[in-house]
């Protein structure tokens, strides 16, 4: 017999023991997913002989709705999502739905628990921005459990459902901009590209306008790398470009948040925007226009995300509908060009 007085049992302790994830145990309590019959048997031979007890206020079982929707992002102070949020509010709120909202801070371990937490929860669909390439807890959770998914900014090909931005059309209009406008070579602030597709894509396109541009263009000699896409990382990276690019300079950098740091590092050494930096970065945080910050950029639309992920869920969880296609898989929505005072005069 279990001993009561001890702490509750839970999936995470049967997992411990037979060595699986928590998410293969819940598919073998609940009988669905594509475990073998002896994984299944074994998983359920020590839930009884450790005194499992099934925790209905979790609501993990998969027969039953929550009406509700997990999110994992990678920082809830990333000022993109506010816009996204909302939405993400404006689709889901007219049918009763809500949802639960965690963070990943960019790291991969952190993005697999909080996946398989809200999985264990019982959410009706999954929305996520994936900080790398790796799938092996996305599979698990679209193949083998059957639960909508939905990437935002970044796509993995077509494997999975995803809402992203034009990022290479973005990369290209940020690029003739600031060569059009100052008529100098452009250099590029670049994010992790072998991790994620959306900044690979805004390299990519950046790459092939400077190419078209400049035949003295190399990549080696006009691309630095952030090590995150952080304001912090902007500033440390615009300390080695000043270094090794004199002024005057253009620059494009990954997105917003970089590019702050970058502009950061102006203001503090008295640069002059656009004459001796010109920069354009890129999403159009909401933060820009709110604190009157004048930097030029490409315009993501973020509430239209939002709503298109939620949209894309619900398409995912009725009935009726035939199953996405590889074309209805990934949505891709327009970008714009802003020009403000750090490019333009």
């Amino acid at each position: 017999m279990a001993d009561k007085s001890r702490a509750r049992v839970t999936v995470k302790d049967i997992a411990k023991v037979v060595g699986v994830s928590a998410t293969a145990v819940s598919m073998a309590l609940n009988n669905n997913g594509s475990l073998t019959q002896a994984m299944r048997d074994e998983i359920k031979r020590v839930a009884k002989e450790l005194g499992y007890v099934p925790n209905t206020g979790a609501r993990f079982l998969r027969g039953t709705s929550t009406r509700s929707f997990g999110v994992v992002i990678n920082y809830f102070n990333n000022p993109f999502f506010h816009d996204f949020f909302i939405g993400l509010e404006d689709a889901i709120n007219p049918r009763d739905f809500s949802y639960w909202a965690t963070q990943s801070w960019d790291n991969l371990l952190t993005e697999q628990q909080q996946v398989r937490k809200l999985t264990q929860m019982g959410v009706d669909g999954l929305i996520v921005l994936p900080c790398s390439k790796e799938t092996e807890h996305l599979d698990e959770v679209y193949q083998q459990l059957n639960i909508p998914l939905v990437l935002i900014s970044h796509s993995i090909g077509d494997r999975f459902p995803a809402v992203v931005a034009d990022n290479h059309a973005g990369a290209k209009l940020a690029t003739q901009h600031l060569f059009d406008e100052l008529k100098r070579p452009v250099i590029h602030i670049a994010g992790p590209i072998g991790a994620k597709s959306g900044v690979e894509q805004r390299y990519n396109g950046f790459c092939e306008t400077m190419a078209m541009l400049d035949q003295q263009f190399s990549a080696e000699n006009s691309v630095f790398f952030a090590k995150e896409l952080r304001a912090k990382a902007g500033y440390d990276v615009m300390c080695e470009i000043m270094q090794r690019i004199p002024l005057p300079v253009s620059i494009f950098v990954v997105n917003d948040e970089t590019a702050l740091g970058v502009f950061d590092y102006c203001m503090t050494h008295n640069l002059r925007m656009p004459e001796d930096v010109a920069l354009v970065g890129f999403s159009n945080i909401d933060l820009l226009d709110t604190l009157k910050i004048p930097l030029s950029t490409i315009n993501i639309p973020k509430r239209e995300m939002g709503q298109c992920a939620a949209e894309l869920l619900f398409a995912q969880l009725d009935k009726k509908k035939p199953p996405l296609s590889a074309a209805d898989k990934v949505r891709v929505l327009p970008v714009s060009l802003i020009k403000r005072g750090s490019s333009h005069s």
